[in-house]
């Protein structure tokens, strides 16, 4: 060891042998850290390296460890920098103080310079408990009394000091050696960058982002040229920017600074570590909403076995990957893997954490909607009961969670037909919305939106109109004009002029709805398709099957591009652009498309989804217009039986097969009983 260190060396030979217990911090480099490691580790002491074991802070984890070496007294905490990245481990750590305290052990905590800087911004609580600092880098001893005082202005300056030197000492950037800032300029820098910090935080939480990027840019642009762009203490500023920007849908933005942060962790932590693990779910979270499936897929999964390896299948953080890789598979169309997965994570949700817990709610919640997808209503609303049932006794009524319950039956009930229970549950969840939610909330816009729907399915345009124009009034206010959202009330407010008839109406919603879609999300992506198809049925309905036709095959382009050939959505392509060739009397074109549509259909599907009987109808409708009567009575009577056991025999939509086949057996069979027919086929088939 180095002269110069002995006094630091000393400090800790007593607390070694002569200290009761107590809570002490040694700020040093991670070199003279190992240093002190190898020189005490022959010793009675434990040592816990934070840089060898993979977690952030935990009073539990430490304290697991301090009670398993009984006849140890003093314990080496070390690195300790690296499980303290967040505030919310700053908050346990502050949160555990009179836990840790109450061990009755000498417990060292030994921190980088940026670490302490961190533990004096953010953990004083903890801090006020510490009996020694020993600093190795100016060889300094301060104490802090046992009674909480504040350091004096001088002793906080000393201690900044020593903050920016070793600041200064790590830097490696071209731009600091250039402009050989002082230390008393560096102090300056150091501090302006927590107050852009605390600002940049104060915007957030006011939903003021582009304030919030703005102030934590300039911070970052000072935090490089201290420490350089690879820092691991940078990766923060560049996951709260990617933070930030996605929540402004400025997914390139965002990638690019998730990419950044990911590029530390592999460099610093490896490839199999869990920052690393958290830094591939946020960039595949951002590849999900730029429609990259295949891309999300991949990083999901090298997530997934990271998470696995270290923490094990029933850890709370792994099945939220089963979750998440699921959210792919369904928006795949591959429903049965993303069963397994959800099956899977609400397995050990119920074993560890419970039936009646807020996780194995949503777990629920999750495979409820698989089930909607697949036309599984009854199982949907069943599970969706359960998450209901669960968040009522858990959070009460009146909580957001409750309300997205309520939101969630509600969908089920319109599948069903039932516009009134649709609209009663979409009412329970409006009002509690409004009660613990701004006025302008964007969850309270929703609620308009979903309301509106269920009118516009009930065939009130005006009272859909109404509240359709609600929740646009506070989306535009709060999310502005060119967000995502706003152009999904655009969209709907076009359907419903699509309705009335109002065509040129619509046209100009589904337009607009279409260049923010293009703008934010890019040419190549699901939504972008789906509105190229939105706008298309206008056109057909316009009698402009030219237009319509080329928005149609742009639509499947990107569909088959971006989701496969077998996927629901590709289906649906190919059975809108049937019915443009149907229109221009081109029936062998169509049926060809309306058979891929439905192969497609059963496939992925199944043969007894509604969706699959939607193209069994069609069919049969082609096969009317050709006069191929019995082919037609095939096909409808296949899409009738799927819809009186999904929906029932009174919704509109089976009503409406019904009418078609007796149609079409009339034609057939002029002299025959339909309703004996029908009777008989059904006799037969039960």
């Amino acid at each position: 060891m180095e002269e110069s260190n002995q006094e630091g060396y000393q400090t800790l030979g007593w607390i070694i042998n002569k200290s009761e217990y107590g809570l002490y911090l040694v700020i040093a480099d991670e070199t003279i850290q190992k240093e002190i490691v190898e020189i005490y580790q022959k010793g009675k002491i434990g040592i816990y390296d934070y840089k060898q074991h993979q977690e952030t802070y935990s009073f539990h984890n430490l304290k697991e460890w301090i009670l398993s070496l009984p006849e140890i007294h003093t314990f080496f905490i070390v690195n300790f920098q690296f499980s303290i990245r967040s505030e919310q481990d700053l908050k346990r750590l502050n949160f555990s103080r009179d836990m840790i305290a109450n061990l009755q052990k000498n417990l060292i905590f030994f921190t980088t310079p940026s670490g302490d800087d961190k533990l004096i911004v953010s953990a004083y609580d903890f801090y006020s408990f510490i009996k020694i600092r020993i600093t190795f880098h100016d060889y300094k001893i301060e104490g802090i009394n046992k009674k909480s005082e504040l350091l004096s202005e001088k002793e906080a300056i000393q201690q900044q000091q020593v903050v920016e030197e070793q600041v200064l000492d790590k830097n490696r950037s071209k731009s600091i050696q250039e402009e050989k800032w002082s230390s008393e300029e560096t102090r300056e820098k150091l501090q302006a960058t927590y107050d852009l910090i605390k600002q940049a935080k104060e915007a957030e939480d006011k939903k003021e982002y582009s304030e919030s990027i703005r102030l934590l840019l300039e911070s970052k642009e000072i935090r490089e040229k201290l420490l350089g762009s690879e820092h691991l203490e940078m990766e923060i500023f560049y996951e709260k920017l990617g933070h930030l920007y996605e929540k402004q849908r400025l997914y390139k933005e965002s990638e690019n600074f998730y990419k950044k942060a990911l590029k530390i962790h592999q460099k610093i932590w490896g490839e199999n570590h869990l920052d690393t693990a958290s830094s591939y779910n946020n960039l595949a979270e951002i590849y999900i909403k730029e429609g990259e499936y295949k891309n999300a897929e991949e990083l999901y999964l090298k997530s997934l076995s990271i998470r696995e390896s270290i923490l094990g299948e029933n850890h709370p953080d792994t099945t939220s990957s089963y979750n998440t890789l699921a959210v792919i598979y369904k928006k795949e169309g591959e429903y049965k893997k993303a069963e397994e997965l959800y099956l899977k994570s609400l397995n050990i949700r119920k074993s560890v954490l419970g039936e009646n817990h807020p996780n194995t709610a949503a777990s629920y919640n999750n495979l409820a909607i698989l089930y909607k997808n697949e036309g599984e209503y009854k199982k949907a609303e069943e599970l969706y009961l359960k998450s209901l049932n669960i968040n009522e006794k858990v959070l009460g009524e009146n909580h957001p969670d409750t309300a997205s319950s309520y939101n969630n039956l509600a969908e089920i009930y319109i599948k069903e037909g039932k516009y009134k229970k649709a609209e009663e549950f979409y009412l329970k969840s409006l009002n509690i919305r409004k009660s613990v939610l701004e006025e302008n909330h964007p969850d309270i816009a929703a609620s308009y939106n979903n309301l509106a729907l269920v009118y516009s399915h009930e065939g009130e345009y005006k009272k859909a109109e109404e509240f359709y124009l609600k929740s646009l009034n506070i989306s535009e206010r709060v999310l502005g004009e060119e967000h995502p959202d706003t152009a999904v009330i655009y969209n709907n407010l076009a359907l419903v002029y699509a309705d009335e008839g109002e065509y040129k109406k619509a046209e100009k919603f589904y337009l607009k709805s279409l260049n923010i879609i293009e703008k934010v999300l890019g040419e190549n992506h699901p939504n972008t398709a789906a509105s190229y198809n939105n706008l298309a049925l206008v056109y057909k309905n316009e009698g402009e099957y030219k237009k319509a036709k080329e928005l149609y095959l742009k639509s499947l382009n990107i569909r088959k591009r971006v989701l496969g050939e077998n996927h629901p959505d590709t289906a649906n392509s190919y059975n809108n652009l049937a019915e443009i060739y149907i229109k221009e009397g081109e029936y062998k074109k169509a049926e060809e498309l309306y058979l891929k549509s439905l192969s497609i259909s059963e496939r992925v599907l199944g043969e007894e989804h509604p969706d699959t009987a939607a193209s069994y109808n069609n069919l049969a409708l082609l096969y009317t217009d050709e006069g191929e009567y019995k082919t037609a009575l095939t096909y409808y009577f296949k899409a009738y039986k799927i819809l009186t056991l999904k929906i029932g025999l009174s919704h509109q939509d089976t009503q409406r097969i019904y009418e078609n086949m007796k149609s079409a057996y009339t034609k057939w069979k002029p002299e025959k009983n339909f309703e004996r027919w029908i009777e008989e086929k059904m006799q037969d088939t039960n």
